[in-house]
This record gives structure tokens, C-alpha cells and sequence, in this order.
């Protein structure tokens, strides 16, 4: 399967959200700001099997990840091993 696509650290930076899929997964990614504003904001990952949109579907796996270039690339490995186990 080829890599999933997430966008760039400005992007979330900036308070995008973004839907995505691979095969039968489907994703929403949001960035959260923490009330403490010492802790690095984080990404949170919302994942579950398509056809339909995340309104009429139930999320089967959630994650949090730092908002940095390592949990950038922690979201996207996460994201790849879910989608390969749901489109065996």
C-alpha cells in the first residue's frame, strides 16, 4: 500500500483539521491546544472502516500524538498499521 498522506507541522499549527483514507480505513485528525499551556499541543486520530463518513460510522480506534515532526511521523505509522490490518 503506498504511505498515507499527512500534511505538514504548519498546517496544524495553523488548527486544520483533515479527513483521510487508505482502503477501508478512514481517519480525522485534529490538533488540540492543552489548558496547560507548558504541554506541547497534540493530534488527535479518530479511525474507522469506510464506506461511510465518521458521522455515520463508530470510531473503532482513537491515539493522541505530540504535535511535533516525531509525532507527525509516530500519527502516520500508527495510521499505516491500523489501515493494514482493517484492508487484510
Amino acid at each position: 500500500m503506498e504511505t498515507i498522506f499527512i500534511p505538514t507541522l504548519l498546517f496544524w499549527e495553523n488548527g486544520n483539521t483533515f479527513y483521510g483514507s487508505q482502503g477501508q480505513a478512514r481517519f480525522f485528525i485534529q490538533p488540540i491546544c492543552l489548558e496547560d499551556s507548558q504541554q506541547v499541543p497534540q493530534l488527535n486520530v479518530e479511525l474507522w472502516q469506510g464506506p461511510f463518513t465518521r458521522e455515520l460510522s463508530q470510531v473503532i480506534e482513537t491515539a493522541s500524538f505530540p504535535l511535533t515532526q516525531e509525532g507527525l511521523a509516530q500519527t502516520t505509522r500508527w495510521l499505516e498499521e491500523q489501515a493494514a490490518a482493517l484492508n487484510k
